[in-house]
């Protein structure tokens, strides 16, 4: 087990929620060559695709997905390896849109 999902265990288990116990730092720092908005414009809704979830560019990959895996300690190459149609951007717009949702709500 590796240390960050030794910390994300330790914060999830005193309480805290799923979004609250990852590490969304990365996510809030702007990408130097993208617009938080041009990440987030990665991110879909289509009530045909999942049911309207948040999907990675029209995929059948939810940003859900996405946090769930990293937050069972999946690094992003190991996410990038098990869906190949996907895009070290794609990662990056998955965590940026959470973060921006969970300090909205």
């Amino acid at each position: 087990m590796n240390e960050s999902h030794t910390a994300f265990d330790q914060r999830f288990e005193a309480g805290e929620s799923v979004l609250a116990a990852l590490d969304l730092s990365a996510a809030r720092r702007p990408h130097p060559e993208r617009t938080p908005d041009q990440e987030i414009a990665r991110i879909s809704h289509d009530p045909a695709v999942m049911g309207g979830r948040p999907c990675i560019r029209g995929l059948r990959i939810t940003v859900a997905m996405v946090l769930n895996l990293m937050a069972g300690g999946a690094s992003r190459e190991r996410i990038l390896e098990a869906y190949p149609q996907l895009e070290p951007a794609d990662i990056e717009a998955a965590l940026a849109y959470a973060a921006r949702n969970a300090l909205s709500a």
